[in-house]
């Protein structure tokens, strides 16, 4: 499994690779070297029909891959449990095939992030296999199988322990940013194991300012969480209004001066 103990920013990176639409990512990553960046990439619901994603993405990809503290993470979708595990397997090969273009490595693919993860416990032996399926294919570059692969379960809501047995990190809340002082996700959430919460992220979009954005980061980092992204968005395929600013709260929040 993955070591990573501080505090980072999860990144649903679902915008198209335009020669200049993830320079705000590149320039935030190369701007805090003291921050982790993991950058979950989604080119077609997956990694998309072929083999290779097309040439702005390789273009993109492999500029991401050469910036230290950014982790390119594939997007697979597991339908709450009603996705074949084979149709799955099949994204995470595929996925592990953009490491080498060519005969050379060209992108640095160290991990899969799961999203529509069933919450029932029926799925944990589910999810179980589906993460032991990427340990094996993302193996490091001196064969030590899953030594470097980062696993993330995105139920978007508190889950059972169990899951969080085989899986780096799980996304206990995913939703607008202004239900996370509900009623619901307080109770969800006192429940959660202080343990657990060091293993837990937390997403959030439709903030309805950057100043509700900056102060939701520094809950989500009072409740213990690890991992977080918030936006002004409404989704996750435009930047989040002054994302500099938000990148720049987390890396205070990490104990680093601004």
């Amino acid at each position: 499994m993955a070591q990573q103990k501080s505090p980072f920013i999860l990144v649903p990176l679902y915008i198209y690779p335009t020669p200049t639409s993830w320079e705000p990512l590149f320039l935030a990553a190369k701007s805090c070297p003291d921050l982790e960046f993991l950058v979950v990439v989604n080119p077609g619901n997956g990694p998309g029909p072929e083999a290779m994603p097309d040439v702005n993405y390789l273009d993109a990809l492999g500029k991401l891959s050469m910036i230290p503290n950014a982790k390119v993470i594939g997007y697979v979708h597991c339908s709450y449990g009603k996705r074949a595990t084979t149709a799955i397997e099949k994204d995470i090969l595929t996925y592990q095939g953009w490491k080498i273009k060519d005969g050379i490595s060209h992108i640095r693919m160290e991990g899969i992030f799961f999203d529509e993860v069933p919450s029932s416990t029926v799925y944990v032996q589910y999810m179980a296999n589906l993460s032991r399926a990427v340990r094996k294919a993302l193996e490091s570059s001196d064969g030590e199988a899953g030594r470097n692969s980062t696993v993330i379960y995105n139920p978007g809501v508190v889950i059972d322990p169990a899951f969080y047995q085989t899986a780096d990190f799980v996304v206990a809340f995913e939703n607008q940013a202004t239900q996370w002082d509900s009623t619901v996700v307080r109770g969800a959430m006192a429940a959660l194991p202080t343990t657990l919460r060091a293993k837990s992220v937390a997403i959030a979009h439709s903030s309805p300012n950057l100043h509700d954005a900056l102060q939701l980061a520094e809950k989500v980092h009072r409740e213990g969480f690890v991992g977080q992204f918030i936006t002004t968005q409404p989704g996750y395929t435009a930047w989040c209004l002054k994302w500099d600013a938000y990148v720049q709260k987390v890396r205070g929040l990490t104990g680093h001066e601004q």
